[in-house]
C-alpha cells in the first residue's frame, strides 16, 4: 500500500499543498488512520527531498528569476541616488534626500530583491544539480 501512495504523496508535495491536504486526501483513498498517513507523509518527505524538490523547481525558478529582474530593474532606476553621493557634497546629499526619499527606498527595494532572488536561483538551481 506505502508503495503505491509514495508517488501521489511525492506529487501533491511538489505542487505545495498542505500536509493536511495531503493526509486527508490519503486517508480518504486508503484505509490509513489519521495519524498512519501523517507518520507515511513524514516517512515519504524524509525519504524523498529529491525528488520533492525536482517537482518544486519549476515555480521556484520562475519566482526567483523574476524577483532577480524586479531587483535589478529597481537597482538601474534608483542608481543615480547612489551615484549621487560621490559626486556632490555629501551634506547637500543629507539635506537633499527628503525630496528624493522614494529613491533611496527603491534603492534599498532593489538591493533586497536582487539579493533574495540570487538566494532563491542558487537554491533552486541547488535543488536541480546536487553536486
Amino acid at each position: 500500500m506505502n508503495e503505491e501512495l509514495t508517488p501521489f504523496i511525492i506529487k501533491e508535495l511538489g505542487k505545495h499543498h498542505s500536509h493536511k491536504e495531503i493526509i486527508e486526501k490519503i486517508c480518504q483513498q486508503s484505509t490509513l488512520s489519521w495519524t498512519e498517513a501523517e507518520q507515511l507523509v513524514a516517512l515519504v518527505e524524509a525519504q524523498h527531498p529529491r525528488a520533492i524538490a525536482g517537482r518544486q523547481t519549476p515555480l521556484l525558478l520562475f519566482i526567483s528569476i523574476g524577483t532577480l529582474l524586479l531587483g535589478v530593474s529597481l537597482l538601474a532606476m534608483n542608481l543615480q541616488v547612489l551615484a549621487g553621493l560621490f559626486h556632490k557634497d555629501v551634506l547637500a546629499q543629507i539635506v537633499s534626500a527628503q525630496s528624493s526619499y522614494y529613491r533611496i527606498i527603491g534603492l534599498v527595494t532593489g538591493l533586497g530583491m536582487t539579493g533574495g532572488g540570487l538566494v532563491g536561483l542558487w537554491r533552486a538551481l541547488g535543488a536541480v544539480f546536487p553536486e
